[in-house]
C-alpha cells in the first residue's frame, strides 16, 4: 500500500483524507494555430500555476523531430523554468542518455543545481526519444554506443566523484559544485531498469502511460525490495506517470478523450499531426478503422474523466505501486483546459486552499 500523509480536509464531510503527491510531465504541445513560442510560454505560465497550487515537481520530455512538441532540450528548458518559479522541483522526464556524454549531463545539471538548490531532478532513459534518422544524426560520430549500465554508472559517479575501483575516470568528478546535488531517476516503461534504480540507489519512474501493464508494479516492487542507500536517497522512491484528460463534466470528458486518442494514434504512426488537434476537430473527425484500433490499445494510456473521478483513479494507481507521487501529463488541446485540469485536480486532492477564482478563467480561450 501506498505511504501516505493524513491530513484533515476541511468541509469535505470525511474526517481523514490520503495525501497524495502530484507531479506533471510537460511536453510543451503546440496547439492547433500556435506557434513554439506560444507554446513555451505556455508551458512557463503552467509551471507557476503548478508552484502556486503545491504540485511536487515539473518535468519536460525530450522529444526530436516532432513537431507538435516544442519540448526538445530539456536542460535549456530546465533553466528558464526554474528561474520562473521558486519552490517547485525541475526536472528532465528525461534525458536520453546514450545520446550523449555522460559527463556532459553531469555538468550540465550540477550547474542547474548550483543556481537552484535543492530543486533539481535529473530523470533519464534510454530510449531514442526521436525517429532513426535523427538519432543517426544525434550519434554521428560515434563509433559505437556504451552499455546502458555502464553510462550510468558513469553519469552517478560524475555527480558524486564517486567511480568504481576499475573505472578509467576514478577520480573524475564534474563541476561545479554545488553543495547539494540533482536527484537521478531512472526513467522505464518495461520494468528491466528497476534493478538498475535500486542497485545505485537512486529514484524510480514508471511510465504507466506507455505501458500500462502489470509490469510496472511488479517493477515497484522489486525495486523496493532491492534498493541500497546512496548518496542520492535513503529510502526509495517511485512515480507511476500517466496521460491525464480532465473535463468539467461526462460529455467535455469523453471529447477530451477522443482529442487524446484522435492525436496519440497519429503520434505513433506514419502521419502524426504537426500540431495538437483541437477539440472541434476531434468532435467532428470520421474515426477510421486504423484509428479505432490504435484508440483500443492505447485505452488504458489515459485517465479521463471529471476531476473527482481522475483522482480517485489517481490514488488506485498510486496503491497499485505502493508509491505516494503520480505524474500527470495533461495531453489536452488548449492552454487553458490544461490550466483548469491542474486546478481541479489540486481542489481533489487537497493540493491547496480552494481559490475563489480560478486562474485558468484569466487564460483567454481561442
Amino acid at each position: 500500500m501506498a505511504r501516505f500523509t493524513l491530513v484533515l480536509i476541511a468541509n469535505s464531510g470525511n474526517d481523514e483524507e490520503e495525501k497524495l503527491k502530484l507531479g506533471i510531465l510537460d511536453y510543451a504541445p503546440i496547439d492547433e494555430g500556435a506557434t513554439p513560442l506560444v507554446a513555451l510560454r505556455a508551458s512557463t505560465r503552467l509551471v507557476q500555476l503548478a508552484e502556486q497550487l503545491n504540485y511536487s515537481r515539473f518535468w519536460v520530455s525530450e522529444h526530436h523531430g516532432i513537431e507538435a512538441m516544442a519540448s526538445v532540450s530539456p536542460e535549456v528548458l530546465i533553466a528558464h523554468l526554474a528561474s520562473a518559479t521558486t519552490r517547485i522541483r525541475i526536472g528532465s522526464g528525461g534525458v536520453m542518455l546514450p545520446h550523449y556524454s555522460s559527463v556532459k549531463v553531469a555538468e550540465n545539471f550540477k550547474t542547474l543545481e548550483t543556481l537552484n538548490p535543492d530543486r533539481i531532478d535529473l530523470g533519464f532513459g534510454r530510449a531514442p526519444g526521436a525517429n532513426p534518422r535523427v538519432s543517426a544524426a544525434l550519434n554521428d560520430e560515434k563509433s559505437g554506443l556504451l552499455p546502458y549500465p555502464q553510462k550510468v554508472a558513469d553519469l552517478l559517479g560524475f555527480l558524486t566523484g564517486g567511480h568504481a575501483a576499475d573505472s578509467q575516470y576514478r577520480g573524475v568528478s564534474a563541476s561545479p559544485d554545488a553543495g547539494s546535488l540533482p536527484l537521478p531517476w531512472v526513467l522505464g516503461a518495461s520494468g528491466s531498469t528497476a534493478e538498475l534504480a535500486a542497485t545505485n540507489g537512486i529514484g524510480f519512474t514508471f511510465a504507466h502511460f506507455i505501458n500500462p501493464s502489470a509490469r510496472g508494479p511488479r517493477a515497484a516492487e522489486q525495486y523496493r525490495r532491492d534498493f541500497r542507500p546512496s548518496a542520492f536517497l535513503a529510502e526509495p522512491a517511485v512515480i507511476a506517470a500517466v496521460f491525464v484528460a480532465v473535463g468539467k463534466d461526462e460529455t467535455e470528458s469523453a471529447d477530451l478523450a477522443d482529442a487524446f486518442h484522435l492525436w496519440l494514434s497519429h503520434a505513433e504512426g506514419a502521419s502524426p499531426f504537426p500540431r495538437i488537434p483541437s477539440l472541434e476537430r476531434a468532435r467532428n473527425h470520421q474515426w477510421s478503422p486504423t484509428e479505432l484500433a490504435a484508440r483500443e490499445r492505447n485505452q488504458g494510456r489515459v485517465i479521463a474523466g471529471t476531476a473527482a473521478k481522475v483522482a480517485r483513479s489517481l490514488r488506485d494507481l498510486a496503491d497499485s505501486y505502493g508509491a505516494d507521487e503520480v505524474m500527470i501529463n495533461p495531453m489536452m488541446p488548449g492552454e487553458h483546459r490544461r490550466a483548469a485540469a491542474l486546478e481541479a485536480l489540486a481542489a481533489e486532492l487537497s493540493l491547496s486552499r480552494p481559490r475563489a477564482t480560478l486562474l485558468a478563467e484569466s487564460i483567454p480561450q481561442p
